[in-house]
């Protein structure tokens, strides 16, 4: 899971709405959200309420907000209300969810989710997940991904990277490894493993020869190797990507004995079994402007003609080192983007 909580900010820049006289772009660390000009002045600090967060509708209410929230299940409550903070473009700019102005007392960095009754949304996952198994060493989870605009400065620029297409789906990971002494075939989601379900379909005869493959090739042999991808179709979320039912898997990371392969390795492997990958967007030097040029537009994984949902566009953007790397206090560098366009979907 990423952190994004609600939490105070110093505003650090202010910019005049190019095509609206009475907006201003509100830029707090590496994000920005739209208010009324006079609102904000650089140096201020501001409660920053982030995209794809759940608030009481009573607390919406409050802060004069709650016309602009989407519609989502609260955590306790039996129905949809206008809880989730969202994203959208006015007038051609994009604003990520708002900001209000912090109290006297507050400080910058200061965590007010709790305060504000905030809770990360998660997508509900349609298709059964099937029944718990016992965690193993061995089956590690997947990074957790932080967002980019809290991170601006771990990429250097120049530094090569490669830019991928976000999927909406669920985070499925399918292992070899060593169960009392023996390679097994495990499955299972981001944070449980499975004995059965959904996310065991991906477990086909090509997979299952690609992951012994890279076992027994390992120096020493018998390593454990996990598959990390993300299951899509219409019977996982409201993407359908022009699927039908759970039918859609697409790898975007494999580790062995824990550690992860360069990309170059990942598409070897894949392509030699036929084996979907996420689809890539960009390979080349990092640049800022490179998110803002990518995070949005069609998504790559279908045609258009063929989807079936609303939303025809990319979810976001996942930027990873070609080379992997790990920083200091970021750990593994590995964030991701957001489209506002997805963002600001309704749920269908």
């Amino acid at each position: 899971m990423s952190d994004t909580p609600i939490e105070v900010l110093r505003v650090h820049k202010i910019h005049d709405h190019p095509k609206a006289d009475r907006l201003q772009i509100v830029k707090v660390l590496g994000t920005q959200f739209i208010a009324t000009i006079g609102d904000f002045e650089v140096g201020d600090l501001v409660i920053y309420f982030p995209p794809d967060m759940l608030i009481p509708e009573d607390v919406a209410e409050d802060l004069g907000v709650k016309a602009y929230l989407k519609h989502a299940v609260y955590p306790g409550d039996t129905k949809k209300s206008q809880c989730r903070i969202g994203a959208i473009r006015l007038r051609g700019i994009p604003s990520y969810g708002f900001g209000i102005k912090a109290w006297p007392r507050d400080n910058v960095g200061d965590n007010l989710t709790d305060k504000y009754g905030g809770v990360k949304y998660q997508p509900p996952v349609k298709s059964p997940q099937g029944d718990q198994a016992p965690d193993i060493d061995a089956f590690h989870k997947y990074t957790d991904i932080q967002h980019y605009w809290k991170n601006t400065n771990v990429f250097e620029e120049g530094e090569h990277v490669r830019i991928t297409e976000k999927l909406h789906g669920a985070n499925c990971r399918l292992g070899y490894v060593k169960v009392d002494g023996e390679s097994e075939f495990v499955c299972g989601s981001h944070n449980t493993r499975r004995k059965s379900g959904m996310y065991w379909t991906p477990l086909d005869r090509q997979m299952m020869e690609m992951l012994k493959y890279i076992t027994f090739r390992t120096t020493p042999a018998r390593a454990d190797v996990i598959v990390f991808g993300e299951l899509y179709g219409n019977g996982v979320q409201n993407m359908d990507y022009g699927t039908v039912g759970v039918s859609g898997f697409a790898v975007f990371d494999i580790s062995v004995d824990g550690a992860y392969l360069d990309w170059v390795d990942v598409c070897s492997y894949c392509d030699s079994f036929g084996i979907e990958t996420v689809p890539l967007i960009y390979k080349g030097p990092f640049k800022p402007e490179l998110i803002d040029q990518f995070i949005s537009g069609p998504t790559l994984a279908a045609m258009p003609s063929t989807i079936k949902c609303k939303f025809l566009g990319r979810e976001g953007v996942v930027i990873v080192s070609l080379k992997e790397r790990y920083d200091d206090v970021l750990g593994r560098v590995i964030l991701k983007a957001v489209s506002p366009e997805y963002l600001g979907r309704e749920q269908v």
